[in-house]
């Protein structure tokens, strides 16, 4: 099933959702309060902020992209007068801010890869659900999405060699759309800026952490039940930006077009 990152993730990420690594810091003086966004992953990350109604004050609109290891100054500021005017402000209430990794690449930038499988030499899954399945694979985020049977515990590895840009795995429970911003995940940054999300991993399931580099075959997770998800499986996708793109692996290449079949490694 999709993970929902639009994050907005399948994959958007909101403002409230900070982390070490993709944050927002904030800065006051006795005319405003001033916010920056930090990136301080190796993946470019790139930022929107939406009006949802008319303003007073500064926003940086629009997607603006944050280069990997950078910040982008000045976002947001909101002058003091409206804050001790209106005791009831909030942020929300007027802009939208989400963010997302990676850049829209065009098409022939895209390398032509084949792909590991997403698990362990000689263990056998089956596809529950491939490209374009009706049940949650029929938006752009997760339309080339495959969806394998997986029993909790099993070991995840990297499909392609990459960075780590996210890892998440406090989540704990799974259920309908509500639950789809709460499925554990790792996101790897390939290099040539197309993303690889492994969704619905075990809580405190992941063996990685942001920034590390890993080899195509390495152990990188363990599988679970967590997040938009009616039975334990890994959710694995490969996205340009917020689309995901058809790959092919080395194993076979058109694992993914049909649901139902069984691919061992």
């Amino acid at each position: 099933m999709k993970r929902g990152f639009l994050i907005v993730w399948t994959l958007l990420f909101f403002i409230n959702v900070n982390s070490q690594d993709i944050t927002f810091t904030k800065t006051v003086d006795d005319t405003a309060t001033t916010y920056n966004f930090v990136n301080k992953t190796y993946a470019p990350v790139t930022l929107k902020i939406a009006k949802l109604k008319e303003i007073e004050f500064f926003i940086k609109e629009g997607e603006t992209i944050c280069k990997p290891e950078d910040s982008l100054i000045k976002v947001i500021s909101i002058p003091k007068r409206l804050v001790e005017n209106d005791s009831t402000f909030k942020t929300e209430d007027f802009i939208n801010v989400s963010y997302s990794f990676g850049i829209r690449l065009f098409k022939d930038s895209i390398k032509s890869h084949l792909y590991e499988l997403p698990f362990q030499r000689k263990k056998r899954y089956k596809i529950m659900q491939g490209f374009n399945g009706k049940f949650s694979h029929s938006s752009e985020q997760s339309r080339y999405a495959i969806d394998f049977k997986m029993p909790i515990g099993d070991t995840i590895v990297a499909a392609r060699s990459g960075y780590v840009v996210h890892a998440i795995s406090h989540f704990t429970e799974r259920g309908g759309r509500e639950f789809r911003n709460k499925a554990n995940q790792i996101i790897v940054f390939h290099d040539d800026g197309t993303l690889a999300f492994y969704v619905h991993l075990d809580t405190n399931g992941v063996l990685v952490k942001v920034n590390d580099y890993v080899k195509a075959g390495q152990p990188i997770g363990i599988s679970g039940f967590t997040g938009f998800t009616t039975k334990p499986h890994l959710h694995f996708v490969v996205r340009n930006f917020d689309s995901a793109i058809p790959i092919e692996f080395k194993k076979q290449k058109n694992i993914g077009s049909k649901s139902g079949v069984w691919i061992k490694n």
